[in-house]
């Protein structure tokens, strides 16, 4: 009997810190997430109020946490009107720099360079800001907003690809765009087994 008590009360042990960690991979990490993008957004909108004197911090060049630089700082704000995405990005993609938003690839182009630049995004928890990105299709548009210019970008193609496949990166092969946006998230849902990939070209840029 005590045996059986024992082995109850281990498994209910289990069951409520799987509960606790569901819940804090799906409410506690977003809740973190808003905090920084409400922290980047207030940034931000000053940046675009007084470029002179802040454009520096929004150059992508941006402080190693730890170093002394300040922290971490938004690249530019991207907005993907179909699926209610207004988020800003930041530098980098490690999971530490994917806490404060979707990140740019740092081996890619940046906005409003020639060539291909890319933005990882969560799909689960962290606010998944890329959760309905399966539901882009071609010519749906995204907009980067930055210091520098309002960058306007139409959807061009969707796939699945493995993780290994980086090529992704260098913009979609079937394009003649000078500057493309290359988007990628985790597939399917829930799991980080692929990558969706959504490749946009640009279509319109508007100088500040």
């Amino acid at each position: 009997m005590k045996t059986l008590r024992t082995t109850g009360n281990v498994f209910i042990f289990l069951g409520l810190s799987i509960l606790f960690f569901v819940l804090y991979e799906l409410v506690g990490t977003s809740a973190i997430t808003k905090g920084h993008q409400s922290e980047l957004q207030a940034e931000f909108d000053t940046a675009l109020a007084h470029p002179a004197g802040l454009n520096p911090a929004f150059t992508g060049d941006l402080p190693v946490p730890g170093t002394g630089g300040g922290g971490v700082k938004g690249i530019a704000r991207l907005k993907i009107p179909k699926i209610g995405v207004n988020v800003i990005v930041v530098e980098g993609v490690t999971l530490e720099r994917l806490a404060y938003g979707p990140g740019h690839y740092p081996q890619t182009k940046l906005f409003g360079e020639k060539g291909a630049t890319g933005v990882a995004g969560h799909r689960t928890g962290w606010s998944a800001p890329f959760f309905n990105l399966d539901k882009l299709a071609r010519g749906d548009e995204v907009i980067v907003e930055t210091t520098a210019a309002t960058y306007t970008y139409r959807v061009t193609d969707t796939i699945v690809v493995s993780p290994a496949h980086s090529e992704v990166l260098d913009g979609n092969p079937k394009s003649h765009a000078e500057q493309q946006l290359v988007l990628t998230t985790c597939t399917p849902k829930f799991t980080a087994k692929n990558r969706l990939v959504v490749f946009t070209d640009l279509i319109q840029t508007v100088a500040r």
